[in-house]
């Protein structure tokens, strides 16, 4: 009778012994592999490669999931997201297509990776009018007009009758400069703009600890626009801008979508204006004073 009770026992308990092993071995087959949707999110990566300056649709990627360690940059979740914009970097097929890679986010901006060869990225600053109110952003295109003071100089008058190469020059009296501006760079594209990473301006004073208006964030007046150009593009905006505190020497213009024609200009001089817009002049008038 006690050995039946042992066995009876000990049948008991490899029976519990078999259960808890398959307990396990049903946990680990329907552990958090089982619902990877999960632990992964979903991002838009490229069907094929796309070029720097290529227009991004949403025919041109797809979605798919990946781990959340794997998330590039900051990404997009929808095809629908993307609206046409041109990367501003090389997206290889099977690349995560993200904000940074079309310019709608710039503060992970990697300006190298958005230079073709033999491009470099040259900086010129602009006031809200000559930033088109700040309204640029990375991937446009645009024009640069300089406006420019051109010292006015005549011979001197012990010169005036000798060659052109032993004439020597002074300032006319009155007339120390006159205004020129010239469409100088055409079709250039924007690889960074300063402003878009704090498009509010003027923004609302934030409230003190005590409950009072603390100071107003400060306004912005002023932003850099990067593009990519050439060594000599470097050198004329240098000029153009040598001291960086100057504002209305450099103009940007915005440029179509598609627009790929650059325009012969004539430049705007005041001869020019009068010669051959029909700008007239003034004439001086002498008032005969009252007796």
């Amino acid at each position: 009778m006690k050995r039946s009770n042992r066995l009876v026992i000990l049948v008991g308990v490899l029976l519990a012994v078999l259960a808890f092993v398959g307990v396990l071995f049903v946990l680990n087959q329907q552990g958090p592999t089982s619902n990877p949707e999960t632990l992964q999110a979903t991002v838009v990566v490229a069907k094929r490669d796309i070029a720097i300056g290529d227009s991004v649709t949403p025919d041109m990627v797809e979605t798919k999931l990946v781990d959340p360690g794997a998330v590039v940059g900051t990404p997009f979740s929808d095809p629908s997201e993307l609206t046409g914009r041109e990367a501003i970097v090389e997206i290889p097929g099977g690349g995560q297509v993200n904000q940074e890679a079309v310019g709608a986010v710039t503060d992970q901006i990697c300006v190298s990776c958005a230079l073709l060869p033999g491009e470099k990225a040259i900086a010129f600053q602009v006031d809200r009018v000559t930033g088109l109110d700040f309204l640029i952003l990375p991937g446009d295109h645009i024009d640069v007009v300089l406006n420019q003071q051109i010292p006015v100089v005549q011979p001197t008058v012990e010169t005036v009758n000798a060659p052109a190469t032993q004439q020597r020059y002074e300032a006319v009296p009155g007339l120390e400069s006159a205004t020129t501006v010239k469409t100088v760079l055409q079709n250039k594209r924007v690889i960074y703009v300063s402003q878009a990473r704090n498009l509010v301006t003027g923004a609302a004073a934030t409230p003190a600890p005590d409950g009072s208006q603390g100071e107003a964030a400060p306004e912005i007046t002023s932003v850099i626009i990067v593009f990519a150009g050439t060594d000599q593009d470097a050198e004329l905006i240098k000029l153009a801008q040598n001291d960086v505190t100057q504002q209305g020497a450099l103009t940007a213009i915005l440029r179509a979508k598609d627009d790929d024609v650059n325009e012969g200009t004539t430049g705007v001089t005041l001869s020019l204006l009068i010669e051959r817009y029909g700008v007239p002049v003034p004439n001086i008038v002498l008032l005969q004073s009252q007796q």
